[in-house]
């Protein structure tokens, strides 16, 4: 150390890690300080620093925490960063920060030192929690370290069979029942939630024979593990202490990703693309653990996975499925938070896009700093992958709203997001879609088909509103291309005119408005059939042998309140 001021640091630093520091390691630690020798951390599971030099120190404690600093500059000797390294990497994991990334994190295990029994056994337990379906983990086994090859690949491939048992719910069919013109005509219209054509599919694989649609980007794996930090730190804040924070979101990244794969499979696509593993559905849609649920039974997925040792979970249970998508209330204003990563110009870009929401609407919102129960809470993440991320709908005990405002259009960005938080879904994924864009299948990036493919049509209704070329819910034509000079959705009306306008963001258009009012501004005015706005579009609130039932169970949709 050349100062008082390193020398201070050294000391504040080990002070803070000595709860975590073996009576081995405190020696080494001022052996390091005393003889003047610097290392450089590991990234996060990797093998120890190996005194490179004055950088490494700063590099060994930053990759260590975060699981991804990269080595300092070769030097002479030492340690000291490199054991910081592993401490903090230690920490790290203890906090769930390299959680996010299992096969990395068993890779860079695999290619360091054995670890110590109590080391790896720390691990293993922590994998078979994670994974209680692995043919290791059963009967009380742990896997061994030289297993790690092995269980690799099982999770790339069959990570579904690994992870806890998907529920089995019980969904009501929305057309049991009902005049089979108005089956028929929904059916004529419905794909199957996830199917392709054959000549779509073939445009896919095509893609992939000079696309890696096999291997996961980093850049995935780092938007993930981003996401996951900033997820536990919401949970943890709004759970309390002792909240099953870092389990419940690993969960819900799981169960997210098993949604993709089961669409792939759906598909016939599953054999040759790894869906992208960043943690997010259809680009910037967070998926609670029941809406995920719900789409796994939605695609044949019920049942899948394994059993939980000791489990509250009845085997083969059925559980019944209210809907997944919930309104708010809005008999008082919804209150929100402002998060501390804000700048003030952000939180006016918030208030300017819930002011213009509330203008147009009966939808109030009302800032409270501490707010209790149901709330909107706004963060700012430092994220270039992202422009913002949302729930679909109320979720308990909060919703979190995650905005980089990197993307310009900053208000117009925390409108859409908060639309998706008032319960409202993508527009280029409504069941009629098809009949106003084109989709370019050859020029999708095809470990992002969740982004394209419509929606199951259990989920969402239109209301009766009319495709929006302008809606603020639309993504842009180019979202997604291999080809970033040729568009992925083509308008089929007027291409010229109305391609500009896919993925506006300055404000909220007529159909917006129009959807949010019939959601939210006519109490009692509601559909009781998920399929109404479908219908109504198509004229059977006006169709005599239709008329009397549309009007008492689509009031909504056929405009008759």
């Amino acid at each position: 150390m050349k100062n008082s001021f390193q020398f201070h640091f050294f000391m504040i630093l080990l002070l803070y890690f000595l709860p975590f520091c073996s009576s081995q390691i405190i020696p080494e630690l001022l052996a390091g300080f005393q003889n003047g020798r610097f290392g450089n951390g590991p990234r996060g599971g990797g093998p120890r620093g190996f005194g490179r030099g004055p950088g490494g120190f700063d590099r060994g404690f930053d990759g260590g925490f975060d699981g991804v600093g990269p080595d300092g500059p070769r030097g002479g000797g030492g340690g000291l960063g490199g054991l910081i390294g592993n401490i903090a990497a230690n920490i790290g994991q203890q906090m769930g920060l390299n959680d996010a990334d299992v096969i990395g994190d068993l890779r860079g295990i695999s290619r360091g030192p054995r670890p110590s029994a109590s080391e790896w056994g720390a691990k293993a337990r922590h994998f078979c929690r994670r994974y209680p379906g692995h043919p290791k983990c059963q009967q009380g086994q742990l896997p061994q370290f030289t297993d790690v090859p092995t269980i690799i690949n099982t999770i790339i491939y069959n990570a579904g069979d690994l992870l806890p048992r998907v529920p089995m719910l019980n969904i009501r069919d929305p057309l049991a029942g009902l005049n089979s013109e108005l089956v028929g005509f929904i059916k004529s219209l419905q794909s199957q939630f996830g199917q392709l054509s054959s000549q779509q599919r073939n445009e896919i694989q095509n893609s992939c024979r000079s696309f890696k649609c096999d291997q996961q980007s980093s850049q995935n794996t780092q938007a993930k593990q981003e996401l996951m930090s900033k997820m536990l730190q919401f949970d943890q804040a709004v759970g309390g202490k002792g909240a099953p924070a870092h389990d419940k979101v690993n969960l819900r990244f799981d169960r997210t990703q098993q949604v993709k794969q089961a669409m792939l499979k759906r598909a016939n696509l599953s054999h040759i693309i790894v869906p992208a593993d960043n943690g997010v559905f259809d680009r910037d849609v967070l998926l609670t653990e029941h809406q995920a649920n719900f789409l796994l039974n939605e695609l044949g997925e019920a049942g899948r996975g394994a059993e939980v040792p000791g489990g509250r979970a009845p085997r083969s249970g059925v559980f019944f499925s209210e809907n997944p998508v919930q309104k708010w209330d809005i008999w008082k204003p919804i209150q929100y938070t402002l998060d501390d990563s804000l700048e003030e110009s952000d939180k006016k870009d918030i208030r300017d896009a819930l002011h213009e929401i509330s203008i147009n609407t009966c939808i109030l919102f009302k800032y409270n700093a501490t707010p209790t129960g149901y709330h909107l809470n706004y963060m700012k993440v430092d994220s270039t992958t992202f422009c913002g991320l949302s729930y679909v709908g109320r979720t308990d005990p909060a919703n979190p709203i995650y905005l980089s405002f990197q993307c310009g259009d900053n208000r117009g960005v925390a409108m859409h997001e908060t639309m998706h938080a008032l319960g409202v879904s993508h527009q280029h994924l409504r069941l009629d879609r098809d009949k106003y864009i084109k989709i370019d299948w050859s020029n999708i990036d095809p470990q992002h088909y969740d982004t394209f493919a419509i929606s199951d049509a259990k989920l969402y209704t239109s209301y009766g509103t009319k495709y929006a070329y302008d809606s603020i819910m639309h993504y842009n034509a180019y979202l997604g291309a291999k080809d970033p000079n040729k568009p992925t959705m083509i308008p089929l009306v007027n291409p010229q005119e109305n391609t500009p306008k896919l993925g506006q963001r300055a404000k909220l258009t007529r159909a917006d408005i129009r959807l949010l009012k019939k959601m939210y501004c006519r109490p009692g005015c509601d559909d009781q059939n998920v399929h109404c706005g479908t219908w109504a579009l198509h004229g059977y609130c006006k169709l005599k042998e239709h008329m009397k039932w549309m009007n008492d169970n689509c009031k909504a949709s056929c405009d008759k309140c």
